[in-house]
């Protein structure tokens, strides 16, 4: 249903306000779901302390989410799967839902770049693969091989820990450089669509302030590998 419901709105070269409306109406659905799910795990651990197994659960979640985003940057890279692997990107943003009730589930605290970034990211998706894809390729390969990796590094492989302030920043840094470009490319020209690299743009730059500012702080306050509940998004 869900894959169903993605795949009905992938972009088919027009943007037809009403289909984009039913679109955002199912994304804001389902953010309040996500929102409202959240806070009853909050509420709980709060109140009775960590659920027993989460971390367990979210620990083998982890190698799952890396395994999948790898076979999915191969899958991307494949140009004659492309509806099959923009429909599959933007759900497993869903999937990183499941990310953050488990860390809370477990006692970890949700810090800011952490929350905003699980609950924005699905909108990045759905405006700049679902609806509008030009130039989604990239980014998106960048993008899972970074979470391949991270995943991996919250299910253990330490090692990774060194790489992933590297891989964080170039998905970035190209997000960035990219929207910005294509933006520029297209401003003044009335057939061309510009709001869709613009709120790539804004939401990228924004995960890039975040990024710097958790980055700094983990350089000073030395946090340890098992300490520190921040993702490196």
């Amino acid at each position: 249903m869900l894959f169903d419901s993605i795949t009905s709105y992938a972009d088919t070269g027009n943007f037809d306000g009403r289909s984009i409306f039913q679109g955002m109406g199912f994304m804001i659905c389902q953010t309040l779901l996500f929102v409202a799910a959240w806070k009853a795990i909050d509420s709980y651990v709060s109140h009775n302390g960590p659920i027993a197994q989460a971390r367990t659960f979210t620990f083998l979640n982890s190698w799952a989410y890396s395994a999948a985003s790898f076979v999915l940057m191969i899958l991307i890279a494949s140009p004659s799967h492309e509806k099959t692997a923009r429909s599959l990107y933007h759900a497993s943003k869903f999937w990183e839902y499941i990310d953050v009730l488990g860390v809370r589930a477990g006692g970890g605290l949700i810090d800011l770049h952490f929350a905003f970034h699980h609950l924005t990211t699905p909108y990045l998706s759905y405006v700049r693969v679902v609806l509008h894809s030009d130039g989604w390729r990239v980014l998106a390969m960048l993008n899972t091989l970074h979470h391949g990796l991270m995943y991996a590094y919250f299910g253990g492989a330490g090692l990774l820990r060194p790489a992933l302030e590297v891989t964080g920043t170039i998905q970035l840094v190209v997000g960035i450089s990219g929207e910005a470009w294509m933006l520029w490319a297209r401003l003044g020209k009335a057939e061309e669509v510009v709001w869709p690299h613009a709120v790539g743009l804004g939401l990228l730059s924004s995960y890039l302030v975040l990024w710097v500012r958790d980055v700094r702080m983990r350089r000073r306050q030395h946090v340890g590998d098992g300490q520190s509940s921040t993702k490196e998004e």
